[in-house]
């Protein structure tokens, strides 16, 4: 039998041992075995520093090694590489701790020659050997030119290899570096294969502290999480959508992004028991596909998708973006940007960062009328706090609306709706993988009484069909978020429509603007 890893050119053994697998010289690691897990299947396990990952060539099925870095998946065919057990015939898998977790003690990397005393010769220059070993604690190390070979699939982690600790020192003739033993001096700590000075450290958002040798770390869930990432990438035919990792949302906590990027409660009974306005949609006319941005007589008139920023507003954004919208469509003036801060700072009782109801909003929009955003502008989002209210500026005239009402949950009731008069308000559920969504047709995933979410509200701008050879064609609404334009797709996504996912299609308002009701005027001074 031959090790399909090698090169058809390299020498092979009658019985090849268990896979060699790559890991840092520079600094403390460890293997532990996952029993009885399937090589293919190897789950990570959330909240702990070490994650099974499964090697491809392994020839025991049965058995799974855990390097404590996180590994891609895709990664793992070029960067299981085959090692020697110190002992033949190994029964018991070897358990080692693992240095990040609070209040174990550190492995101990043993500072001696390796490479060095190796006979008959310290190094094996013709690339793979798999007999160039030293025994290293319970296990052994490399002296072949092919423990430092790139691992093409995961550059980024190809630092991590199989070389004994003097490897380079002797076969490279490179300057030595310090070898880290866990509690030498200054303390110093291995987290993730890196050696960390003692002290204060930041990992995405959790906030860490080494000290006397130990790691002791926060344990709160991020904004963006990588894992998420990954599995969301590796299903994305499944799911009918993909993910990315976005630099505004790193190192903020899942529990700030929902209360600072959505920002909108349950309307209250009052509200939430309104009757819907009845309407007749003529069923013919409702087109397959339909985007308000791009109907003919409204081009120019719809609102682009701004980003609320770290301010849970998504009540006050989503409210004046379908007021301007109508407002536009109306009057056929474009460029109309109604002022959220205004909304914010004016609405009594005043609100803070941390969320609002929509009928504020629209009663607001009503009674007292908002001024653009030229003559107020928004600050809230990059200070986190909303200051009070000040209307100095009575030279700026001032929009106002009729009493909001609500649209049936039917989808062609909805349809209807944006079709002939505009964009529409909708409620829904934010999880928290919808921070990580970038492109396709999102569906709210299966959740359980522990995963956190939020309510937030956005405009419905239009809705389509994603059609696919993978899977059937899947109906979808076309969403504006308040996230940015670097979000999703250019700031709107699709979500499916007709399954009322994320509770999108259960609570949704709209205002029918008039001439003679989308009143402008000046305040007094």
């Amino acid at each position: 039998m031959h090790d399909t890893t090698r090169s058809p050119n390299s020498s092979h053994h009658l019985a090849p041992p268990p896979p060699r697998v790559a890991r840092d010289p520079e600094a403390s690691w460890c293997l532990l075995a996952c029993p009885k897990w399937p090589s293919t299947s190897c789950p990570a396990r959330a909240g702990h520093i070490r994650h099974c990952v499964a090697c491809a060539n392994h020839r025991r099925p049965a058995e799974c090694l855990i390097n404590w870095r996180l590994v891609p998946e895709a990664s793992l065919v070029a960067r299981c590489r085959v090692y020697r057990m110190a002992m033949a015939g190994m029964a018991v898998l070897l358990l080692v701790v693992v240095v990040a977790e609070v209040g174990a003690d550190p492995f101990i990397l043993p500072k001696k020659d390796y490479c060095r005393n190796r006979l008959p010769s310290p190094c094996c220059r013709d690339g793979r050997d798999d007999d160039c070993t030293v025994p290293i604690s319970d296990t052994v190390c490399y002296c072949d030119d092919f423990c430092l070979e790139e691992n093409e699939d995961d550059k980024e982690n190809s630092n991590h290899d199989d070389c004994c600790p003097d490897f380079r020192e002797v076969c490279l003739g490179q300057i030595p570096d310090t070898y880290f033993t866990g509690r030498e001096e200054g303390s110093v700590c291995i987290h993730n294969g890196k050696v960390l000075a003692a002290g204060q450290h930041t990992f995405n958002c959790n906030e860490c502290l080494c000290e006397d040798g130990q790691l002791t770390c926060e344990e709160d869930q991020c904004l963006v999480d990588e894992v998420l990432i990954r599995s969301v990438q590796q299903n994305s035919l499944r799911r009918g959508w993909t993910s990315t990792n976005y630099s505004m949302f790193w190192g903020r906590k899942l529990r700030e992004g929902l209360a600072l990027r959505t920002g909108t409660f349950l309307p209250q009974t009052m509200t939430y028991n309104m009757k819907p306005n009845l309407l007749r949609p003529d069923l013919h006319r409702i087109p397959m596909e339909f985007d308000a941005r791009y109907k003919q007589e409204w081009e120019g008139l719809i609102s682009g998708v701004r980003d609320q920023g770290w301010c849970g507003c998504s009540w006050a954004f989503s409210s004046l973006d379908v007021a301007q919208d109508r407002e536009m469509i109306l009057s056929g003036q474009s460029s109309i940007t109604l002022s959220a801060q205004e909304l914010l700072s004016c609405t009594f009782p005043r609100v803070d960062c941390k969320g609002g109801y929509v009928e504020n909003a629209w009663g607001f929009l009503r009674k007292q009328g908002v001024m653009e955003e030229t003559c107020y502008p928004y600050t809230s989002g990059f200070c986190e706090n909303v200051p009070s209210c000040s209307r100095e500026s009575n030279h700026c005239k001032k929009y106002k609306t009729q009493p909001v009402y609500r649209i049936s949950s039917k989808v062609e009731n909805i349809q209807w709706e944006i079709l002939t008069e505009g964009p529409v308000q909708a409620l829904m559920t934010v999880h928290r993988d919808l921070f990580l969504y970038k492109s396709g047709v999102y569906n709210c995933p299966q959740t359980d009484a522990q995963d956190i979410t939020a309510m937030h509200s956005v405009r419905i701008v239009g809705w389509g069909v994603e059609y696919s050879s993978m899977y059937a064609p899947v109906k979808y609404w076309v969403v504006a978020n308040s996230w940015g334009t670097t979000w999703g797709e250019n700031g709107f996504f699709r979500i499916q429509r007709g399954t009322n996912t994320c509770g999108i299609e259960s609570f949704v308002l709209a205002v029918r603007g008039r001439k003679d009701r989308m009143v402008k005027r000046s305040i007094k001074s």
